[in-house]
């Protein structure tokens, strides 16, 4: 018999997206926002007016840690801390700002957020994921 899977689809990135943007601009920040599926591939990106370039890339690439890790991706800027070996993962970000998007206890997906400062990114996150009201 095969299990049920949840899984993110296009509608519910673009919610999440939208939630994040709209937490961005109402607390006066200029961010880009990624949302990812499970495996890291991009659903959508969008880099607000007058955020950084690189913004951008970095949301994504958090949003793809978080994914792959099934973890914050500030795990994992924190393990480089204790372990710099850990630096070698080059297929993965350590900053804080990626968060992974859970339903029914897995990971479908993850947000990625770039702009701010490491709390600040991962606020405007959750509250992209928060707008999803998943588990």
């Amino acid at each position: 018999m095969l299990s049920h899977k949840p899984t993110l689809n296009a509608a519910l990135a673009r919610s999440a997206l939208d939630a994040a943007l709209r937490a961005a601009h109402n607390s006066g920040l200029t961010m880009s926002v990624a949302i990812v599926d499970d495996g890291g591939y991009p659903f959508c990106l969008e880099r607000m007016d007058g955020a950084g370039l690189l913004t951008a890339k970095v949301a994504g690439e958090k949003a793809r840690t978080s994914a792959l890790l099934r973890a914050p991706s500030r795990a994992l800027a924190d393990r480089v801390a204790d372990d710099p070996t850990l630096l070698r993962l080059t297929d993965y970000l350590p900053m804080a700002g990626g968060l992974p998007i859970l339903a029914e206890g897995r990971c479908i997906g993850a947000i990625g957020v770039s702009g701010g400062t490491p709390e600040q990114d991962e606020q405007t996150g959750q509250a992209g994921i928060d707008a999803l009201h998943l588990d």
